[in-house]
């Protein structure tokens, strides 16, 4: 046997080593950035989905009152409300939907009870909620997040005149 392959050198178990290192190192960086890459994709999402879970809910509502005269806008507790009015097994009810302690809020009560607005469910979280009524029955709704990113949309309850 060859003598040259039986003999050790220290540069080959430092090779070696300085090899593996480099793969541990090459690891690390890729999930670090791997890491950070999740996160960022996660935050936007939870940004798009609040916006877009406020603003479908929102939509679903007017096309579920698309009646003349089912939409409106109150004043409750000092807060400006969107409310739909509905009636089930010949009683009215309402639904308020409102912006309260960084959420938006709903809020389903018969119409002879005092709306109490601390008692609604919360259904997305914002930064703020602002609707108006303009001309020919639209409502203007503009919902910002929590980051400050922005969405403005409107909608009109039943056939437009």
């Amino acid at each position: 046997m060859s003598t040259f392959f039986s003999r050790k050198h220290s540069v080959d178990s430092l090779a070696t080593l300085l090899l593996f290192a480099m793969y541990v190192l090459f690891l690390l960086f890729l999930l670090l950035f791997g890491a950070g890459n999740y996160q960022a994709s996660v935050k936007s999402l939870d940004t798009n989905n609040n916006l877009y879970t406020a603003a479908s809910y929102i939509t679903t509502k007017f096309r579920q009152h698309d009646q003349e005269g089912c939409t409106s806008l109150t004043q409750i507790q000092d807060t400006t409300t969107l409310c739909f009015q509905e009636n089930m097994n010949g009683k009215p009810y309402f639904t308020y939907i409102y912006f309260d302690g960084g959420h938006l809020k709903e809020l389903f009560t018969a119409a002879n009870s005092q709306a109490d607005l601390s008692m609604g469910t919360e259904l997305a979280q914002l930064q703020d909620f602002q609707i108006e009524s303009i001309e020919d029955q639209f409502y203007r709704i503009t919902l910002t997040d929590i980051d400050g990113h922005s969405s403005s949309f409107l909608l009109h309850p039943g056939v437009p005149v």
